[in-house]
């Protein structure tokens, strides 16, 4: 693996999608509608090839309270910094610095790092149903109410048992423990299901990376709306990315594909839902330029990663 083999094929995709926004080839619309596929058909076909191909274990159940402990350490850190932002867009702050955007960012290029059935991806991927849980509850709702809207217990339980995303990591959670990858690679329809399974996962980091580059922001006066809370996201990320680092060290043992994975995911930006419920202008500018930043920041970052994981993988 060469370094333009990885990083390239990122930012021209990444570019591509800058361009195709720019001269209105693809819409909002259309931007929408591949989101929705890829989070609904795609990433769970992902996450569910990924588990039923892993081990789930006790290490896995530290590794899950690590990311429990990485998003409510974040989320309170933001509840203290409230204090240092407009009163207009301070509720988002505790939010805008928890969750992990997963799904639609670290997951695409972690899989390009390490592979997408890797043990290391496997715990990547059981760490950050942790955080889809969190954004479809805690964060959802707390957004919801800022956009003036209110959710009740049954509309949240209902958005958690039909999300694809989540009862995809549920089965592949129980093929893992009845070896379900090993009993179809070990079977005569092997090759049918890698063949099928591929036709869906191998689009997702393309598209992905094309819905990222359509919604980037290169405008300095909305960009600099969310550089303070983007510093700050950064600064607590490193520490909480140490922390974890050396536990899991300490105690399960550190691969070098195990800590590349987790470096790529812990500078990841903020879950996207960040944006969809931003209604007046204020917040709209604030969750755009944060966002912008910390992708942009992220694939520097990634670029780094990717470096280090040519000379050691």
């Amino acid at each position: 693996m060469t370094i333009l083999e990885t990083i390239l094929p990122v930012f021209l995709m990444i570019a591509l999608g800058k361009f195709l926004k720019a001269k209105n080839i693809i819409t909002d619309n259309g931007i929408s509608c591949i989101k929705s596929i890829s989070t609904n058909v795609f990433l769970p076909v992902m996450a569910f090839d990924t588990l039923i191909h892993g081990s789930f274990s006790a290490n896995s159940l530290i590794l899950v309270g690590l990311e429990v402990f990485a998003l409510f350490s974040a989320f309170t850190i933001g509840l203290f910094l409230k204090r240092f932002f407009d009163a207009k867009i301070k509720g988002y702050v505790p939010y805008a610095m928890a969750t992990y955007e997963g799904g639609l960012f670290g997951w695409a290029l972690v899989a390009l790092l390490v592979g997408s059935k890797s043990s290391a991806m496997f715990s990547i991927v059981s760490m950050d149903i942790v955080s889809g849980v969190f954004c479809f509850t805690i964060m959802a709702t707390g957004l919801k109410f800022l956009a003036g809207q209110k959710m009740s217990k049954k509309e949240v339980i209902i958005s958690i048992v039909t999300n694809p995303l989540i009862i995809a990591v549920i089965l592949g959670f129980i093929g893992a423990a009845f070896n379900l990858g090993d009993l179809i690679d070990s079977s005569k329809f092997a090759g049918l299901y890698t063949k099928t399974t591929n036709f869906f996962i191998q689009p997702l980091s393309p598209m992905i990376l094309i819905c990222i580059g359509s919604g980037l922001v290169f405008n300095w006066d909305v960009l600099k709306k969310g550089l303070k809370l983007a510093v700050f996201r950064y600064i607590i990320q490193i520490f909480i990315c140490v922390v974890v680092i050396l536990v899991i060290y300490f105690t399960i043992g550190l691969s070098q594909s195990l800590l590349i994975a987790l470096l790529v995911y812990f500078f990841v930006p903020t879950s996207f839902l960040l944006s969809m419920y931003a209604k007046d202008k204020e917040a709209i500018e604030f969750t755009s330029g944060y966002l912008s930043l910390q992708i942009l920041i992220s694939l520097i970052i990634y670029s780094g990663i990717s470096i280090y994981a040519s000379q050691v993988l």
